[in-house]
């Protein structure tokens, strides 16, 4: 696994832009790698060591997100001012979005759901699925046309 250990740092570093932050990956990847290894016959050690550091990105980035949380007020006020029969409308158009997300192609719902759901800017969103901001666009709006879609079929029926 050591043969690949420049040409993954070069990738961590590509995705990171920082060299510290890309070593620190780099070692968590080998880590994990190593403990499954332990466990598990891996066949495709280079594809399972980019897994592996491209999820590691993606946690490293979203612990860094800056989200803002609703203050437990506000929250409780919005609740109140919803009708029982509202709240279990909207409980099940959530239910039914949800389901309907999951239908989505790999790419288009990760874009759509670190945009919609995790607050990611669309450069952001192509920086950790290493696509274009472009592609990203093309994913989100595509998401959002068939999500809609189904969702007024639903409301339909």
């Amino acid at each position: 696994m050591i043969e690949f250990y420049d040409e993954l740092l070069y990738f961590i570093k590509k995705k990171t832009r920082n060299p510290d932050i890309a070593e620190d990956i780099l070692h968590d990847t080998y880590t994990r790698i190593i403990s499954l290894e332990e466990k598990k016959t891996i066949e495709n050690k280079r594809a399972f060591l980019y897994k592996i550091a491209k999820n590691i990105i993606i946690d490293e980035v979203r612990k860094k997100s800056k989200k803002r949380e609703i203050p437990y007020e506000e929250n409780r006020m919005a609740f109140q001012c919803l009708q029982p029969e509202e709240i279990t409308i909207e409980h099940n158009r959530m239910t039914i979005l949800m389901k309907e997300l999951k239908k989505l192609p790999a790419m288009r719902k990760e874009a759509f759901v670190l945009h919609v759901l995790e607050g990611y800017t669309r450069q952001e969103i192509a920086d950790i699925m290493g696509i274009s901001s472009h592609a990203v666009d093309k994913h989100i709006s595509r998401a959002s046309i068939e999500l809609k879609k189904r969702l007024k079929e639903e409301d339909d029926s």
